[in-house]
C-alpha cells in the first residue's frame, strides 16, 4: 500500500550482520581429566549397572521361592510406591546427567519428560509381571465400571481405599521369661593368615541378650581373661543357612571320604548335644573325628530342630583360645540359665606346606613363592629336601612326584604320606587342653630319587593336623623341580678312511649319544668340551687338541692327513667315549697327462694331426686346450673322456699354421690342474669346399615371376674354383659346371624351358643340389652335404567370375551373399561396380561369397591374388538386387467418423455400448498394428492389433471417458516395423447410477417414529435426478414406492410420510434413477466404480422398543465395597440416570450389565433409562438400595510377661457396627525366623461393643475377621 500524502517516510536501516551461533558450553567435567567419550561410557555403564540390579532383584522371586536377602533386594519393585520412587529416582538421574553437559548425552527437557514416561511404563510393567493380582486390585481394567463410568475412574476409588480407617487393629503379646544354652564343646580353627573372624553360635530361649560375660583362656599360655560383650554386637543368623557337607575323617585320603546324608546335619546336632556320640544317623559320629569348623562355614551352624522360642546369635572370635560363658542378662536385667560344661575351643588351622632351603651361614629359610628354574640332576642322583608343616601335632603331610617328558606329557610317578610329625617333648603347662591344642612348626626331611630323564616335580598336596583339619598348599613354594638328564657319550661316525684333497679340508662327523636327545632340536642346551689326539701320517708325536660341541651332530674339520682319535668328553652329565673312536685321513694325488702325436695326409698334403692321450686320476677327465691360427683369434676348446685313454683329431678347415696349447686338466676330485705338456704346431692345406648358406626357404615361381632362381653359396679353397651342380624336375635332370669365386656368392641358376613363364600350364617342383668342387691344384672334392634347394613352379594366371548371375528381391537393408569362383593364391582383392560406383573386398576362400545390400546392378571389374594380377573370365555377367515394398494402413470411412486434418473424430457412445473402426492393410500378411491408448489425457500404455488378412477391426473402449488411439507402427511378413502418424479420438458417456454409501450408522429407530435416518444415497451422472424408492415393512411382502427429486449427488434418507408402526427391520430398496443424459441407468449392486461410490441398492433400518433396566438380585441392604448389579434391555448403548448421596448422576453404558461400586454408606436409587441420545427413554420407580458401613474390631495392644505358675493374662477386643458381632482371632509363635499360626478361635453372638480374652499361652494375638448384623470384614469371596 503506498504511503499517504504528508506521511514522513522512515529511513531504511541496513540489515544487521548475520549472527554467529554461540558455541555450546563445555562439559562440567574437564575434558583434560576425562574425554567426552570416556564420560559417556562411564555414565552408561553406571546407569546400566543400576538398571540391571533393579531388574535382577525384581524378577528373582519368580525363579527362587526364598532368595537370600541383600541390601538392594529391599528396593525391588513391589508396589505403587516403589514404582513411583524408582521413576522419580530415574528422572532425577536423567536431569543430573543433563547438567553435566556431556556431548551426545545431555537430554533436553522434552526428551527428559519422554524418557521419564518410558521409565514409568517399564516400572509399571515390572510390577504387573511380578504381582499381577495386586496391581489389578489397584487398576480394575477388566472389571465392571463403577457407576457405569470408564475404567480409569477406578484409580480414584483405589486411592480412596488408602484413606479409609482400618477395620482390624492391634496385636497383643504374651511372653515367657528367657532360658538359654551356650555353645557345645566343638572345635574351631582359624587360618593363621586369615582376617575373617570366626562366628561361634549361642542358642537363646525366650529372650534376646543385652550383656554377655565370657572367659577367654589363651592357648599360648597365661592367665584367663574376662570380657563383657553387648548383645547388639552379636551377629544374627542368615535367612537361609548354608548346607554343610563334611567328612568323618577316618580315611587317609580326603577324596575317598564319605559324604554325610543331608537329612541330619552333624554340626547342627552337636550344638545341642552334650554326649560324645551323635545318634539318629545311619552311622554314629564321634565328635573327635569331625573336622574343626572354619570361619567360612561357622555361620552355617544353625540347629535344624530349634523351638519356636529359640534364637541363634553368633559371637565373633579372631584369636586361638578356649571360650566359656560366665553370665548373660537381657535388656530387663533377667539372667539367662546357662547350660553347664559347655565351651568353645578355637585353634590355629594347619598351615605351612612350603619347602625350605639352606641360606648362608647354615640357616634354613622358606622358599619364596616365585617360579624358579629347575635344578639340573643326572639319572641315578638323589636329593634330600626339607619342608615346613605347622599345626596341632601329630601332623600328616601328603606329597606326589610328577614327571614331564620331552613331548610335554605329564604323569604322576609316585605318591606318598609323611606321618607322625610331632614333638617328642612337651612344654610344662597347667592346662592339658591348652598344651595339646598349641600349634607348632616342624621341619621335615624328604628323600627324592632321580631314576628317569625329564622334568621331575615334587608337590606337597595337604597338611592334616590331629583335629582332622586339612590345609592344601599352593604356589611355587610348595613344590621343588629338577631337570633330570641322562649321561652323554661321544663317537666318530667314520666307516672308511676319509680322502683329503691337497690344499683343502675334510669334515669328520661326530655324534653325541643320549637316550633323551630324541627330540627334533639338534642343539645341546649346554656345550660340551671334547678332547682328541692327532698322529701325522709322516710320523712324529701325537698332538692333543680340544674342541667345543654344541649340537648332537657335529663335524671335525681337518686339513692334515693322519690318524684322529677321541680322548675324553667333559660337561654336565657326561659319560665316556664310544666306538668307533678313531678315524684315518688320506691325501688324494693330483691327476696327470701323457700324450703322443701323429700327422694326417690327404691328396699329397698335410691336413691335420691326431693326439693320443693317457690319464692318471679318477675319471671322468676333462681336457682344455687353445687353438691359435696364425693371424687369427685364439679359440678355447674342451673335451671330456670317460676312461683313462683317449685321442683328439686336430684337423682345421682353413689353410694355415696352427698351434695347440693344452692348459688345464680336471678329474672327479680336482678341477683345472695345470698341464705341463708342450704345444703342438702344424701347417695344414685343407681341400676346397662349398656349401649352401642362408635360410633354405622353398621359393615359388608364379606366372609373373622370372625364369632364374637365386642360390647363396659359400666357397673355400685354392682358386680358381669350379663348382658342379645338378638340376632335376620330374624325370629330367642335368649337370652344370660353372666357375666359382671364394667366399659367399649368389648363383643365378636358369629354369628349364619346360618350367619357363612362357608356358602357362607349367607346374611342378625343381630340385638344385651341389655335386663337387675343384681347386686350383686339380684336387676334386665331392660335396656330400644333405642340403638342397626345392623350387615350386606355379605358372597358372589368377581369375574371378560369378558362380551364377541373376536377380533377387529382398527387404530393405537385408544382405545378399553372391558366390564367386577364384583361382590363384590367397588372398584375393576383388573390385566390383554398382551403378557406376566401385567397391573393393578381400577374400581368402576360392569359393567365397561377396555380401551385397545396395539396390541395383552389380558387376565384377578386377581381381588380384597374393602375387600377380588376374582376369575376369565373364565380364558381362551381372547380379541385380531390388527391395520389397513396405506395409501401409488406411482407415475405412463411416458415418460415425469425421476426418479433421490427420485425426479422425468418433461420435460419443454410452458406457457399455460397443462400436468398431474398420482398417485396411497393404503389404505381406500377417499384419501387426501397434498403437498407444490414452484416457482423459493419461497414457494407458501400448496396445497391439493383429490380423492375418488385408483388413482389420479396431474395437473401441466402453468405459466412460475420452479416449485417443495413436497409431505408432505397422509390421507385416516382410518388415518388422514401419512408422505411422494417424490418430482416432473417441468419447464414452457415463450412465446414471447410485447406491447407499452410508447405511444404519445413526442407530435404531424408536417405535411410532418417522422414517428418518442417517443413511445417505450417492448418485452418479448429470443432475438433476429423479429417484424411485421402495419401502417394505417387517414380515410383509408388499413394497410401497416413493419418488423424490434432488439436484445434489448425495441425499439423506427422510420419508416423513412413512410411520414406523411395527417392531423389526424395515427395508428400503433403490428402484430407478433418471438424470439429464439420454443413457439408460446402471446399477452396480455390490460393486465399486471409479468415483469412490459403493452401490448398495438395499438397506435396512431397525425399529426397537424403549429401554428397560432390571435388578440382578433382590437385596435391598448392601455393604460398603459391594457392587450394585443391574441388567439393561434394548439396544446398546444406554443412558442411566440415578441418585446417590443426594446428587443426580447420568452415565452411559455400552454393555447390557450396569454396575455401581459402593464406596461409601448411603442410599442409591435408579431414576430412568434410555437408548443412545436419550432415545426411547423410560422412567423407573422403586429401585432403591441402602449401603451400610463395614464393622471394625480393635484389640488392646500390649505385652504381658509371664513366669511359670503366674495367672493368665486378660485383654479386651472393642467393636464398632450394628450388633450382634462375631469375630475370629489367632495366636502365632515364632518358628526360626518366621511366625507361624498355632491356634485359631471364633466367638459369635456378641451383643456388646467389647469382649475379654484370657490366656497364659505365649504368642501374638490378633483379630483376623469381624462381622456385624449386615456386613463382614474382610469380605468372603
Amino acid at each position: 500500500m503506498p504511503p499517504r500524502i504528508g506521511t514522513p517516510l522512515k529511513s531504511t536501516q541496513p540489515p544487521p550482520p548475520p549472527s554467529i551461533p554461540a558455541l555450546p558450553p563445555p562439559p562440567l567435567v574437564p575434558t583434560a581429566l576425562l574425554a567426552p567419550n570416556e564420560q559417556r561410557l562411564f555414565l552408561v555403564a553406571l546407569v546400566g549397572l543400576v538398571e540391571i540390579t533393579k531388574l535382577w532383584d525384581t524378577f528373582l522371586p519368580l525363579f527362587l521361592t526364598d532368595p537370600d536377602p541383600t541390601w538392594t533386594s529391599s528396593l525391588r519393585i513391589s508396589g505403587p510406591l516403589t514404582v513411583l520412587a524408582w521413576t522419580g529416582f530415574e528422572v532425577l538421574a536423567l536431569y543430573s546427567i543433563s547438567l553435566l553437559r556431556i556431548p551426545l548425552l545431555s537430554p533436553s527437557f522434552k526428551q527428559t519428560t519422554l524418557l521419564g514416561a518410558i521409565c514409568l511404563a517399564i516400572n509399571a510393567l515390572c510390577w504387573l509381571i511380578v504381582e499381577p493380582s495386586t496391581m489389578l486390585g489397584y487398576v480394575n481394567v477388566v472389571g465392571t465400571a463403577a457407576l457405569g463410568g470408564e475404567w480409569y475412574w477406578n484409580w480414584f476409588y483405589a486411592a480412596r481405599k488408602w484413606s479409609e480407617p482400618k477395620h482390624i487393629e492391634g496385636v497383643h503379646k504374651i511372653r515367657l521369661l528367657p532360658y538359654s544354652q551356650v555353645p557345645s564343646q566343638l572345635t574351631y580353627c582359624i587360618p593363621p593368615d586369615s582376617h575373617q573372624p570366626l562366628h561361634v553360635p549361642i542358642v537363646f530361649n525366650n529372650s534376646i541378650p543385652e550383656l554377655l560375660d565370657i572367659v577367654i583362656h589363651p592357648l599360648s599360655g597365661g592367665a584367663p581373661q574376662t570380657k563383657t560383650i553387648y548383645g547388639s554386637s552379636l551377629t544374627r543368623s542368615p535367612a537361609r543357612a548354608v548346607k554343610l557337607r563334611i567328612t568323618d575323617g577316618t580315611g587317609d585320603d580326603d577324596d575317598e571320604a564319605e559324604e554325610l546324608e543331608p537329612e541330619i546335619d552333624p554340626l547342627s546336632a552337636l550344638v545341642l548335644q552334650s554326649g560324645k556320640k551323635i545318634v539318629g544317623h545311619p552311622r554314629d559320629i564321634d565328635p573327635a573325628s569331625v573336622p574343626s569348623v572354619k570361619p567360612a562355614d561357622s555361620l552355617a551352624l544353625i540347629p535344624r530342630n530349634l523351638a519356636p522360642t529359640e534364637n541363634v546369635l553368633f559371637l565373633k572370635v579372631d584369636q586361638p583360645s578356649v571360650i566359656t560363658l560366665r553370665n548373660v542378662v537381657d535388656k530387663r536385667g533377667d539372667r539367662f540359665h546357662l547350660t553347664p560344661r559347655r565351651e568353645a575351643v578355637i585353634v590355629s588351622c594347619p598351615s605351612g606346606g612350603k619347602f625350605v632351603q639352606q641360606a648362608k651361614g647354615g640357616k634354613l629359610v622358606l622358599k619364596n613363592d616365585k617360579d624358579q628354574a629347575p635344578e639340573l640332576r643326572c639319572v641315578g642322583d638323589q636329593d634330600v629336601v626339607t619342608f615346613e608343616a605347622t599345626g596341632v601335632s601329630p601332623l600328616q603331610v601328603k606329597w606326589e612326584k610328577k614327571r614331564t617328558d620331552a613331548n610335554g606329557n605329564t604323569a604322576v610317578e609316585k605318591t606318598g604320606t609323611v606321618e607322625g610329625i610331632e614333638d617328642t617333648l612337651f612344654s610344662d603347662s597347667a592346662d592339658p587342653t591348652t598344651r595339646t591344642r598349641v600349634s607348632k612348626s616342624h621341619h621335615v626331611p624328604l628323600r627324592v630319587s632321580h631314576d628317569t630323564p625329564g622334568q621331575s616335580t615334587v608337590q606337597l598336596l595337604s597338611v592334616k593336623d590331629a583335629l582332622h583339619n586339612t590345609y592344601t598348599p599352593s604356589g611355587y613354594s610348595a613344590q621343588n623341580a629338577w631337570k633330570v638328564e641322562t649321561k652323554k657319550s661321544v663317537k666318530f661316525n667314520c666307516q672308511a678312511p676319509y680322502q683329503l684333497l691337497q690344499n683343502q679340508s675334510v669334515s669328520i662327523p661326530i655324534e653325541i649319544l643320549a637316550p633323551d636327545l630324541n627330540h627334533p632340536s639338534q642343539r645341546l642346551e649346554r656345550p660340551l668340551k671334547l678332547t682328541y689326539t692327532f698322529t701325522p701320517t709322516s710320523g712324529g708325536e701325537a698332538q692333543e687338541r680340544v674342541m667345543q660341541v654344541k649340537s648332537k651332530k657335529e663335524e671335525l674339520v681337518v686339513t692334515e692327513a693322519g690318524s684322529y682319535a677321541l680322548a675324553a668328553i667333559e660337561g654336565d652329565c657326561v659319560g665316556g667315549v664310544m666306538e668307533p673312536s678313531r678315524c684315518e685321513v688320506q691325501v688324494v694325488p693330483l691327476p696327470t697327462l701323457d700324450m703322443s702325436v701323429t700327422t694326417l695326409h690327404e691328396c699329397a698334403m698335410d691336413v691335420g694331426s691326431t693326439a693320443h692321450l693317457d690319464f692318471t686320476g679318477a675319471p671322468p677327465f676333462k681336457l682344455e686346450y687353445i687353438e691359435q691360427r696364425k693371424g687369427g683369434r685364439p679359440r678355447t676348446i674342451s673335451q671330456q673322456f670317460s676312461g683313462h685313454h683317449g685321442s683328439i683329431v686336430l684337423r682345421p678347415e682353413q689353410e694355415g699354421a696352427y698351434t695347440y696349447t693344452f692348459t688345464a686338466l680336471s678329474d672327479k676330485r680336482y678341477r683345472n690342474i695345470q698341464v705341463t705338456q708342450p704345444p703342438i704346431k702344424q701347417t695344414v692345406h685343407p681341400l676346397a669346399n662349398a656349401e649352401l648358406t642362408g635360410k633354405l626357404i622353398k621359393p615359388t615361381l608364379y606366372s609373373c615371376s622370372g625364369d632364374v632362381v637365386g642360390v647363396d653359396v659359400e666357397a673355400r679353397g685354392i682358386p680358381p674354383l669350379k663348382l658342379t651342380y645338378l638340376t632335376s624336375h620330374g624325370t629330367h635332370s642335368s649337370n652344370t659346371t660353372i666357375p666359382l669365386s671364394l667366399g659367399r656368392t649368389n648363383l643365378q641358376i636358369p629354369v628349364p624351358d619346360a618350367l619357363s613363364s612362357s608356358n602357362p600350364s607349367a607346374s611342378g617342383k625343381l630340385h638344385i643340389n651341389l655335386l663337387s668342387i675343384e681347386d686350383g691344384n686339380g684336387c676334386v672334392r665331392k660335396l656330400e652335404s644333405a642340403k638342397s634347394v626345392e623350387v615350386n613352379v606355379k605358372r597358372e594366371k589368377p581369375s574371378a567370375r560369378l558362380a551364377s548371375g541373376g536377380s533377387k528381391q529382398v527387404r530393405e537393408g537385408e544382405i545378399v551373399k553372391v558366390p564367386l569362383r577364384l583361382t590363384g593364391e590367397r588372398p584375393w582383392n576383388v573390385v566390383y561396380e554398382v551403378d557406376g560406383k566401385q567397391e573393393k573386398v578381400t577374400l581368402n576362400d576360392p569359393n567365397a561369397a561377396i555380401q551385397l545390400k545396395s539396390e541395383g546392378v552389380h558387376k565384377l571389374v578386377k581381381v588380384n591374388d597374393a602375387t600377380c594380377p588376374g582376369e575376369i573370365l565373364d565380364p558381362s555377367s551381372t547380379f541385380t538386387i531390388s527391395y520389397l515394398p513396405r506395409p501401409s494402413l488406411a482407415i475405412l470411412p463411416s458415418s460415425a467418423l469425421v476426418l479433421a486434418k490427420k485425426s479422425w473424430n468418433h461420435q460419443g457412445l454410452c458406457a457399455g455400448q460397443e462400436d468398431q473402426v474398420g482398417l485396411t492393410f497393404e503389404g505381406q500378411a500377417p499384419f501387426e498394428l501397434t498403437y498407444r491408448l490414452g484416457k482423459d489425457g493419461k497414457d494407458q500404455g501400448i496396445r497391439y492389433l493383429k490380423s492375418a488378412q488385408d483388413a482389420g477391426v479396431l474395437h473401441l473402449e466402453t468405459e466412460p471417458g475420452t479416449y485417443t488411439y495413436q497409431f505408432i507402427t505397422l509390421s507385416d511378413g516382410n518388415y518388422p516395423s514401419n512408422g505411422l502418424d494417424q490418430k482416432i479420438s473417441h468419447q464414452v458417456f457415463a450412465r446414471p447410477g447410485g447406491g447407499w454409501i452410508k447405511g444404519g450408522s445413526s442407530g435404531p429407530l424408536c417405535l411410532d417414529g418417522k422414517l428418518e435416518s442417517g443413511a445417505v444415497l450417492g448418485l452418479r451422472g448429470k443432475g438433476p435426478w429423479q429417484v424411485t424408492l421402495g419401502v417394505r415393512k417387517p414380515a410383509s411382502a408388499k413394497v410401497d414406492l416413493y419418488t423424490i427429486n434432488t439436484a445434489k449427488p448425495e441425499w439423506s434418507l427422510s420419508l416423513p410420510n412413512v410411520l414406523l408402526n411395527d417392531i423389526g427391520r424395515y427395508e428400503i430398496t433403490l428402484h430407478d434413477i433418471v438424470d439429464s443424459s439420454s443413457c439408460p441407468m446402471e446399477l452396480l449392486d455390490g460393486g465399486e466404480d471409479g468415483t469412490g461410490f459403493r452401490d448398495e441398492t438395499r438397506i435396512s433400518v431397525e425399529v426397537v422398543e424403549s429401554a428397560r433396566i432390571v435388578e440382578v438380585d433382590a437385596r435391598k441392604q448392601v455393604c460398603v465395597g459391594d457392587h450394585l448389579e443391574f441388567l439393561l434391555q434394548g439396544k446398546a448403548p444406554w443412558t442411566i440416570e440415578y441418585a446417590w448421596l443426594g446428587k443426580e448422576h447420568s452415565v452411559t453404558s455400552g454393555g447390557s450389565r450396569f454396575s455401581r461400586f459402593a464406596e461409601k454408606a448411603g442410599k442409591f436409587e435408579v431414576k430412568s433409562v434410555a437408548l443412545r441420545g436419550d432415545q426411547c427413554k423410560r422412567q423407573v420407580e422403586g429401585m432403591v438400595r441402602t449401603v451400610h458401613p463395614l464393622p471394625s474390631a480393635r484389640i488392646k495392644s500390649g505385652e504381658d510377661d509371664l513366669r511359670e505358675g503366674d495367672e493368665p493374662a486378660v485383654f479386651r477386643v472393642y467393636f464398632t457396627g450394628t450388633a450382634p458381632f462375631s469375630f475370629t482371632y489367632t495366636r502365632s509363635e515364632q518358628s526360626g525366623s518366621k511366625w507361624k499360626v498355632v491356634e485359631t478361635q471364633t466367638v459369635t453372638d456378641i451383643m456388646e461393643d467389647s469382649y475379654a480374652i484370657s490366656s497364659s499361652l505365649p504368642g501374638d494375638y490378633e483379630v483376623t475377621s469381624i462381622s456385624d448384623k449386615y456386613c463382614r470384614y474382610p469380605r468372603l469371596n
